[in-house]
């Protein structure tokens, strides 16, 4: 959405370490500083079916551009090549198909329509997409699926016309994001969700999520138009207090389709704080799958009526579908993962989620804290994890990801809300005031653990955290590397037991839906690999080879030695130092600080079945070891044995 920009500071890489968690406590995360990237940003970040994981954004200089990690986020580079663009604006997203192709697109300001590119090659070359252009495009999101099928889904709303018509609109691709269709209208004329949406009475689209079934589900907030509490609902024109481009919700829609075709979609109020006025969104009330098919809404909630949005609880819905309709069922009652401050202070904001087995959940978003010295609240990213979330009482671990600040502003500055006593405080808010980026990026690898991607103001400009400790301009990305995970066993992490029966959620590709490959034959054996040769290493840099085969299932037989099933070979080099202490090749060709050498670091090799990894780097003499890791479709991960998939070796 437009917004005003900033020219952001100096930027420099650091890597923090987070200290490794127990299975039940905290997430453990890496936080990596992109390097010439800008902090006024809305990141979105993928997982690509090798692993790779994927990230859009912006540099210093206002252009799009995506950067690459093959070591599990550890590090992080760009891309040869950037997608097509003209004049950029921080709203971008990018997915990861399950062919491995990327699709990236940005809202650019000429024209406010959404250049679009796919990349075959890891980034290196892009090619532009052909799709729908229409006058005043805002705010895109992508989903790709179902398994199997080469679809992608664009999902948008009309941003100025939509004061005269307003909607939600899905185009579909079915040659992988080459081309897209015509948008598709997800509110129906006469619906209470068609009528909300009028006059531009939405900040736009939360989220869009396709099921294995191919079933599309595209989430957004809204105003009902209520002249007195609990009155009739005569739409989003007479929803007050005027609002554009920033408009405080009181209602969550969910709108639903089995295949995108026009005259297929039908919506559902999900969340319905109408008659109190309180707000459910603050620009995203975020939507996501289940493995199972269920549907998550998470979503703040201020205490209090607009203009006051200070001390906003996080909740979520959550509700099973019609076995018999494959249509939503009841909605569950909001579910209080953060508790609210009914006084209005500090408080929560742009909140993200993510979904795995039936109740495992993770929720990224900002919380304020009191700092002393500074005269406003300080926002710092968070993440609060539940693996049993639909339980009578749910296990709730709340965590600060990063002592990196944000914002240094109120709960209202945060979303615009400059002028609340003007006259025309909805327009002025959402066109001439400074406010917090929208949205960030959320994801979960193959192995269901979590990463985000966030932005972090620094500089003397709005909102950004003056005087604050560690407070710095740019984008950071937050991957987990032990800890909990969101699906299989709660023992999930590196060095977990192998996943048994393991459903990756929808949106994460590369995995089937279940560890049955073959009638009556169910897959619970990792990879096997060995290094071929002696390792080739010099000060300059590093080759080495081997193979790996997965003891999977076929032709209803456990135990068949194949590579079919092979997702991805890793590996970990290891300078070895005293102690037990370690430092590892990262991906792009520098080494970790020094850790425990059993918090090992691997990076993605070339080839499954017949793999080899060479990387130039300056290799500092000592002793080395290698460790191999293969993982196979079903999440079976390969556990260490200096019998296989070990070998040392020395630089002099």
């Amino acid at each position: 959405m437009p917004r005003r920009r900033f020219l952001p500071a100096a930027l420099l890489a650091v890597l923090a370490l987070a200290p490794a968690a127990r299975a039940d406590g905290p997430m453990s995360f890496t936080t990596v500083k992109l390097s010439g990237a800008a902090g006024s940003t809305e990141p979105r970040i993928t997982v690509a079916p090798d692993g790779t994981r994927y990230l859009d954004t912006n540099d210093t200089s206002g252009n799009e551009v995506v950067y690459r990690s093959v070591d599990e986020g550890n590090s992080w580079v760009k891309t040869p090549g950037s997608p097509p663009q003209a004049s950029a604006t921080i709203d971008v997203d990018v997915i990861a198909m399950p062919t491995g192709r990327i699709l990236a697109s940005e809202l650019d300001t000429a024209g406010l329509n959404f250049p679009t590119g796919t990349s075959d090659d890891g980034g290196k070359t892009w090619t532009e997409s052909i799709g729908p252009r229409l006058a005043d495009q805002d705010r895109q999101w992508f989903a790709s699926g179902p398994p199997g099928s080469n679809k992608a889904y664009l999902l948008f709303h009309n941003f100025a016309s939509g004061v005269a018509q307003h909607n939600m609109w899905v185009s579909t691709s079915s040659d992988g994001g080459k081309t897209f269709g015509p948008p598709v209208p997800t509110a129906q004329p006469g619906s209470d969700a068609y009528t909300d949406l009028q006059c531009s009475d939405s900040g736009g689209p939360s989220d869009i999520a396709v099921q294995p079934s191919g079933r599309i589900w595209v989430f957004f907030t809204t105003r009902a138009g209520m002249v007195a509490p609990g009155g009739p609902d005569f739409g989003g024109c007479f929803a007050q207090p005027l609002e554009f481009n920033i408009v405080n919700a009181t209602r969550v829609w969910v709108a639903t389709s089995p295949d995108g075709t026009p005259g297929s979609w039908k919506d559902y109020l999900a969340v319905d704080d109408a008659a109190s006025g309180q707000v459910v969104s603050m620009q995203l009330a975020y939507g996501a799958l289940d493995n199972q098919g269920g549907v998550y809404v998470a979503y703040p909630e201020s205490p209090k009526p607009y203009p006051d949005i200070g001390g906003a609880a996080i909740k979520l819905v959550y509700q099973k579908q019609d076995p018999a309709g494959d249509l939503p069922g009841q909605w569950s009652k909001p579910i209080t993962l953060v508790p609210p401050r009914p006084d209005g202070s500090l408080g929560t904001t742009l909140v993200h989620l993510a979904v795995g087995d039936p109740g495992k959940i993770a929720v990224a978003y900002f919380r304020a804290a009191a700092v002393p010295g500074a005269p406003k609240p300080v926002w710092y990213t968070h993440v609060l994890h539940s693996l049993n979330v639909l339980d009578a009482n749910p296990t709730i671990v709340d965590q600060r990801v990063a002592e990196i600040p944000t914002y240094e502003w109120t709960a209202s500055e945060m979303m615009g809300i400059c002028s609340p006593s003007s006259p025309v405080q909805g327009p002025e808010n959402g066109l001439a005031c400074d406010r917090s980026t929208d949205v960030w990026g959320i994801s979960l690898d193959q192995q269901c653990r979590l990463g985000i991607a966030w932005p972090s103001r620094g500089g003397t400009g709005g909102g950004a955290p003056v005087g604050v400790a560690n407070a710095q301009d740019g984008t950071w990305v937050s991957t987990e590397q032990s800890g909990p995970t969101l699906c299989g066993p709660d023992t999930g992490g590196p060095g977990a037991p192998n996943a048994v029966n393991f459903a990756p959620p929808p949106g994460v590709q590369g995995a089937p839906s279940s560890s049955s490959s073959s009638s009556g034959c169910v897959d619970r054996l990792a990879p096997e690999s060995r290094v071929s040769g002696r390792v080739h290493a010099t000060r300059r840099g590093i080759r080495v080879r081997g193979t790996s085969t997965d003891l999977g299932c076929h032709a209803g037989r456990a135990r068949v030695r194949q590579t079919v099933s092979l997702r991805v070979v890793r590996v970990a080099v290891a300078r070895r130092l005293a102690d037990r202490r370690c430092r590892f090749l990262l991906g792009d060709g520098t080494f970790t600080p020094e850790r425990s050498c059993l918090r090992t670091v691997y990076v993605s090799t070339t080839g499954r079945g017949r793999w080899s990894f060479s990387e130039r780097a300056r290799l500092p003499r000592g002793r080395y070891t290698i460790w191999v890791r293969g993982i196979d479709v079903f999440g079976n991960i390969e556990r260490k044995t200096t019998k296989r998939n070990f070998a040392r070796f020395t630089v002099r």
